[in-house]
């Protein structure tokens, strides 16, 4: 299931996103499709080599959660449980960038022996 975020070039996250992307322009020739997610519409998107997958989790998206210059389809939980197993790909916007991922847990992994905490 595809996951969505975007960052508006107002948020405290603008110019981290605007490195990162500028970043990968120089290292990935091929581009993503457009996509379209709720009124934003993301292009010339750059799929994030596994090697650098560790710079989008440095970004920090989750520290934007509750800001109104970062929208989601994407709750606290989501947000925390990217890692690098992940698909991602980074998209400019007309007023931003459009995060993509895919590959994201939609609830916690059961633990325990019986599957959940006995306490």
């Amino acid at each position: 299931m595809l996951r969505f975020g975007f960052v508006s070039e107002q948020s405290r996250k603008a110019k981290a996103s605007r490195n990162l992307y500028e970043y990968l322009r120089q290292r990935v020739r091929t581009h993503e499709p457009p996509i379209q997610w709720e009124a934003i519409s993301g292009y010339d998107g750059l799929k994030v080599p596994l090697q650098d997958k560790y710079r989008v989790l440095n970004v920090r998206l989750h520290d934007e959660h509750l800001s109104p210059y970062f929208k989601t389809d994407m709750n606290l939980f989501h947000m925390l449980m990217m890692d690098e197993t992940s698909d991602m790909t980074v998209y400019k916007a007309d007023r931003g960038w459009l995060y993509v991922f895919e590959g994201i847990p939609e609830g916690p992994k059961p633990f325990g022996q019986s599957g959940y905490d006995m306490r």
